[in-house]
């Protein structure tokens, strides 16, 4: 790893404070005084105070440069294979990841003096019925897990590398948490089985690689940036969860060795030099040796440990945790809209009440029940709300930019299960770079060609060279975020996207999205209408939201579009598109007549002329729905009441296994 001078120089004298045990810069101590001893609280056992120092110092060290890179990820690349050739696969992976940890601390508390390294117990989360709705995964924690991390204190982290095994360029903090149904967290027996080993070989690598790999389920729940060890540290809860292993390590130093051994005990088979007990712990200036020291512990922090509760002392000590009565255990609480089935009656929503959804005054066991606002609460927020999205003119008032004009386009709001969202609370709001933003809420009001969970965006209309960047957003109905995906027309196919739409009148220079000036007829937006009524396609949207905890698909998108079909119409008659080419279009008339019956309709050209294209006339037939045995007409153009002749062409149309020939007759 090449480093500036001023790069070096601040790693080494993090280094040497880590020895010393030093805190942030200026602040008073009694002369003679001991360094304090750093405690490690489970992040969720934090204190207010606590909370804010933590996540100041490390937004610091994310906007402090050292020379052409932040102090942050001047630690990452510390973390990288060829910086840290001995970190992983092998005996030294403890010792050297609590070295990594603590000179990391250190960082922070130069930034602020009370701050500490928390850490992650995943156990707390694993026993939900989806961890993935832990509140640790909330604004007031670590911020969102599904996507972009757009909420909470590092929203719009910038990484200084790409996410590797992306198939689109991320540069932004970026998570999957629990996207993949078979990942897990940590468990309870995972922790039993760890305390209960004989010795350090049985904790490494070349020995048993049972531990070292079981640290890693969690990166890999994590996803995004967590799921590639070189380059995990780019995420916060990195540290955190690296910290409750270097927990669980001392649980076992405690448990099952003697001063004497934690210090001097290692493992026979060590895979490489690198991870032999004197080589050199790189690019660390001490050995592999030293990581085992009880100075650790014993001088410089230790863990506070989760007290659970029990049927003396039924309360957590936390407003993030609650007690599993069935039990007794303490367990993360859940977010707002989380699922909670199975913990009906007990204190697991966070400012929320677990409510099991019934049908028809039913509960049947098979309903999930989910962490919900009292139902008067709800009421009154979906009374709150404003309902922009069913007016014509959206929210004038809260930009100038609309104040020109407006074009609408659409989008669509997922939820896990691939299914459009239907919830009226659901809301889509729009950054026009300047001024107020425009909210608009779910319409549970659609008619096809309308998709289930679309949203109609207003944006402004684009006037002469203007080049308009503008964001959108989505929350759920319990306000959680929604990770956009924006459609890729080369691979054919929805990826994730940032949201960001460019507007401008030169199509080279413009997002390729589907709009309309006429709010009548912007149902009809993505929609192909100039095939046969039982043809009729609709596609997705350019740009959709997914609102999930789970992975949402191009192919679970697409399936939406796919299951929509026509409405069997029942209006008596339908219109057709008929091209016709002629140059003197006056005093021309249109006429269908049936062929098995009566039914004739006459009308002027110029009155059936589609006022897009003047060639395409709109011709009245019978419906050939309320026909079984169909419906034959002929089309015929007359001149001052007389017919004349034409040069008919007609289109075939491939239907699989039959052939339709569309004439005039």
């Amino acid at each position: 790893m090449f480093l500036t001078e001023k790069q070096a120089s601040y790693l080494k004298a993090i280094e040497k404070c880590t020895r010393e045990n030093c805190v942030r810069a200026g602040v008073k101590r009694p002369k003679r005084a001991t360094p304090r001893k750093t405690i490690r609280r489970e992040v969720r056992m934090m204190s207010r105070e606590e909370r804010k120092a933590v996540f100041e110092a490390m937004n610091i060290l994310k906007n402090t440069e050292v020379d052409n890179i932040t102090a942050w990820d001047l630690h990452t690349l510390v973390h990288y294979p060829d910086s840290a050739p001995g970190a992983h696969w092998g005996p030294a992976f403890l010792p050297w990841h609590r070295e990594f940890l603590r000179q990391f601390e250190i960082a922070l508390q130069k930034e602020r003096d009370i701050a500490f390294l928390p850490y992650w117990d995943s156990t707390l989360d694993q026993g939900l019925p989806r961890p993935a709705d832990s509140v640790l995964w909330s604004d007031e924690l670590l911020g969102n897990g599904n996507g972009y991390v757009k909420t909470g204190p590092f929203k719009d982290w910038e990484t200084n590398v790409l996410m590797p095994l992306s198939e689109v360029p991320v540069k932004r903090l970026y998570r999957s948490t629990g996207g993949r149904p078979n990942d897990r967290l940590l468990s309870p027996r995972d922790i039993e089985w760890i305390e209960s080993r004989g010795n350090y070989s049985d904790l490494t690598f070349c020995h048993d690689k049972t531990f070292e790999s079981m640290h890693g389920l969690s990166h890999v729940w994590v996803g995004g940036f967590m799921f590639v060890i070189r380059v995990s540290p780019n995420d916060p809860s990195f540290y955190m969860h690296h910290a409750f292993v270097d927990s669980l390590w001392e649980r076992f130093r405690q448990k099952q060795q003697t001063r004497d051994q934690r210090e001097s005990e290692y493992a026979k088979k060590t895979c490489s030099k690198l991870q032999q007990l004197d080589a050199q712990m790189k690019p660390f200036g001490i050995t592999n040796r030293d990581g085992l020291s009880n100075r650790y512990t014993d001088e410089w922090y230790e863990y506070e440990p989760i007290r659970h509760c029990s049927s003396d002392r039924p309360n957590c000590d936390s407003t993030y945790l609650f007690c599993d009565e069935k039990q007794w255990v303490c367990r993360s609480k859940v977010v707002l809209g989380g699922n909670c089935t199975g913990f009906e009656g007990s204190a697991i929503c966070y400012k929320s009440t677990c409510i099991k959804a019934c049908t028809y005054f039913l509960c049947l066991p098979s309903i999930l029940g989910s962490c919900r606002l009292p139902p008067r609460v709800e009421l009154a927020k979906r009374l709150q709300k404003t309902p922009s999205n069913s007016a014509e003119e959206p929210h004038k008032e809260s930009t100038s930019r609309l104040a020109r004009g407006v074009v609408w386009t659409k989008t669509l709001l997922i939820d896990e299960d691939g299914r459009g969202i239907r919830d009226t609370l659901a809301s889509v709001t729009v950054d026009y770079g300047e001024g107020p933003t425009a909210t608009v809420y779910m319409n549970h009001t659609l008619e096809y060609p309308e998709l289930p969970g679309m949203v109609y965006i207003p944006l402004p209309k684009v006037h002469g060279d203007d080049r308009l960047r503008i964001t959108v957003t989505a929350r759920d109905a319990y306000g959680r975020y929604c990770q956009p995906q924006c459609y890729n027309s080369t691979v054919e196919r929805h990826h994730v996207c940032e949201g960001t739409l460019t507007l401008s009148s030169s199509l080279s220079h413009s997002t390729p999205i589907s709009f309309t000036h006429d709010p009548n007829s912007r149902r009809f937006l993505d929609a192909d209408l100039s095939v046969h009524p039982r043809l009729v396609s609709v596609t997705p949207p350019y740009l959709v939201f997914a609102c999930s905890r789970k992975m949402i698909t191009s192919g679970m998108i697409w399936s939406i579009a796919n299951s929509e079909k026509p409405p069997r119409d029942s209006e008596e008659h339908v219109f057709i598109r008929v091209s016709l080419s002629r140059n003197d279009m006056d005093d021309l008339e249109v006429e269908s007549s049936s062929l098995l019956g009566r039914d004739t309709w006459k009308s002027p050209v110029q009155f059936a002329t589609s006022p897009v294209d003047p060639s395409i006339l709109f011709v009245r037939v019978p419906n050939p729905e309320l026909h079984p045995e169909g419906v034959s007409v002929r089309v015929s153009f007359l001149h001052h009441g007389s017919r004349i002749g034409c040069i008919v062409k007609c289109t075939s149309v491939s239907l699989t296994l039959h052939h339709l020939i569309l004439t005039n007759s």
